[in-house]
């Protein structure tokens, strides 16, 4: 029997055996890309090492802060690129003492920070417990030991509350430095305004020199102006038989005691 072609072909048939490449398996597109991200992360960070990104130039504008500042200087010499630089920055944004902190870097070795902190504007009563607020709300610090005659607020029901919490729109802290701006035209000092029922109906404590303080009552909802010109009226009139009270919280009205 004679022995038949290699790639014999079928009979009446076109079929022709394919040719080998002779090439190894291609690699998937995905895995293409998942290599080339991996060269590149690997030369960023190699890069990164280089000493031409080593930090000479650290700076701290707006408010100053011995603390933050060591912190910041402490940076130098290390990659502009450092883990060590971002968890600076986010532990910065975290205190509660810092109002804004914002960190540009500077290619190739500068690293400028603007540093922005809390101020108190009232000074927030609950209890035995004093706490500092902002122009914001954000109670930012318990304890104060300067309150460098700011007006408290005390909040009579003891709500729970903790730092870093809001417990006053800026618009209400407004109201409340308005309210004793307007007594202090009227040459009424108050120091000290309660809170009961809302934040908005308010009790100033006026003191009086040579006599006993007594209690105004008033609707910050309503024309607070109007108010205190009732309140000072009334003083100025019947003050000597007011020991306690004037509440002057509805329009036209004006209840002593």
């Amino acid at each position: 029997m004679q022995r038949g072609a290699r790639n014999p072909k079928l009979f009446g048939s076109s079929y022709v055996v394919p040719q080998s490449s002779g090439r190894g398996p291609r690699l998937d597109k995905s895995w293409r890309a998942i290599l080339l991200f991996i060269i590149l992360v690997t030369i960023f960070l190699l890069l990164g090492r280089l000493p031409v990104w080593r930090l000479t130039t650290v700076e701290l504008l707006g408010d100053k802060n011995e603390h933050i500042s060591a912190e910041l200087n402490g940076l130098l010499g290390q990659s502009i690129f450092s883990s060590s630089v971002s968890r600076l920055i986010s532990k910065t944004h975290n205190n509660l003492e810092v109002a804004d902190f914002v960190c540009r870097r500077g290619l190739p070795a500068t690293l400028r920070c603007s540093l922005s902190l809390r101020t108190a504007e009232i000074i927030w009563k609950s209890g035995e417990s004093l706490y500092s607020v902002d122009k914001r709300g954000v109670l930012f610090t318990a304890q104060p030991t300067d309150l460098s005659d700011l007006l408290v607020v005390e909040d009579t029901q003891r709500q729970p509350i903790k730092l870093g919490s809001v417990v006053a729109s800026p618009e209400i802290i407004s109201q409340y430095r308005r309210l004793i701006e307007l007594l202090s035209t009227k040459q009424l000092t108050a120091k000290t305004l309660l809170l009961n029922e809302s934040l908005y109906q308010v009790t100033a404590i006026i003191e009086r020199p040579g006599k006993n303080p007594i209690q105004g009552l008033f609707l910050l909802s309503g024309d607070s102006s109007s108010q205190v010109e009732a309140l000072s009226g009334v003083l100025a009139t019947k003050g000597d038989s007011i020991t306690e009270r004037v509440d002057v919280r509805v329009p036209g009205y004006v209840y002593t005691k």
